[in-house]
């Protein structure tokens, strides 16, 4: 199994761990979508402050366009060991993009990206 972002060499209680993180994956399929817009507006603003270029702005807005496609068409699946739907659009763009798609994440904490999910699925429903 892929080591989580936040184990440091640590061994995790199993039972600890299955009761912490729960169904997350399962639930984060739900977010897939809201995930991708959010991460759309964030490449635009990175790009308006010069830390993407406008050609690599427009492949990661391809490419993001592209994943939410599948996850409207019920597509969208988070790959064993890949730990959540962040991790899964990213992993989607370096696949296509290489270290460009990396860049999404920059200058943004994954707890703004969860709230910034939440926020979008809420106001959908």
């Amino acid at each position: 199994m892929a080591q989580k972002l936040w184990e440091k060499s640590v061994q995790v209680n199993k039972d600890i761990e299955r009761f912490t993180v729960g169904r997350d994956r399962e639930m984060d399929l739900y977010l897939a979508k809201h995930d991708v817009l959010g991460s759309m507006a964030h490449i635009t603003m990175l790009e308006s402050i010069g830390l993407l270029t406008k050609e690599e702005l427009e492949q990661l807005l391809a490419e993001l366009k592209n994943i939410y496609a599948s996850a409207e068409r019920g597509e969208f699946v988070i790959e064993d060991g890949v730990e959540d739907v962040h991790s899964q659009v990213e992993l989607m763009l370096t696949r296509r993009l290489g270290d460009i798609g990396k860049k999404i994440h920059s200058g943004r904490s994954r707890n703004d990206q969860v709230l910034l999910d939440l926020k979008l699925f809420t106001r959908t429903q």
